[in-house]
């Protein structure tokens, strides 16, 4: 009895052992090396050729606010929105044009549009769509606020991008 039992206890320890090389060879896999951009905290890609444009980008609560030079259009920028309830302000400084024309696209279905448009005597105007045409009264320092649509289905959460004529 004693020989049975030995003889299924160094089976199944030759089953075990059998297993060691599979981990090892498993283990010794590389991950795959994918070319990205190391993450921002609010999500402006820094492969647009207008980064010049940018002077400066802060996160207050849930809004991400990145400031650009208006004097230097047109702006095209990566934006991204990390979280459901998160907004994006940009704040075109030295607005000089008697007409603001922006767009933007999403790399996937979502839902996000210009929301607002604060003007530089601190009134406010929308909301708009995906693109905005608007007839500017003053010159100054707008914001251009991305939000989602609360009276629409999607989620408000991906990459888009935007340019400012």
């Amino acid at each position: 009895m004693k020989a049975l039992i030995s003889t299924k206890q160094s089976l199944n320890s030759l089953k075990y052992l059998s297993l060691i090389p599979l981990f090892l060879v498993a283990c010794k896999k590389e991950p795959a090396v994918k070319e990205s951009q190391p993450p921002t905290e609010i999500g402006v890609d820094k492969s647009v050729d207008t980064l010049t444009a940018i002077l400066k980008t802060e996160k207050e609560a849930n809004q991400n606010i990145v400031t650009v030079d208006a004097s230097k259009m047109p702006i095209r920028l990566n934006l991204e929105i990390k979280n459901p309830d998160d907004q994006i302000i940009l704040k075109l400084e030295n607005f000089g044009q008697p007409k603001l024309k922006a767009y933007l696209k999403t790399e996937t279905p979502m839902n996000i549009r210009f929301s607002q448009i604060r003007m530089p005597d601190n009134t406010f105007d929308g909301p708009f769509g995906p693109a905005i045409e608007y007839e500017t009264k003053q010159k100054g320092e707008y914001w251009l606020i991305f939000a989602k649509n609360n009276m629409a289905d999607g989620e408000p959460v991906g990459k888009f991008f935007v340019k400012i004529e």
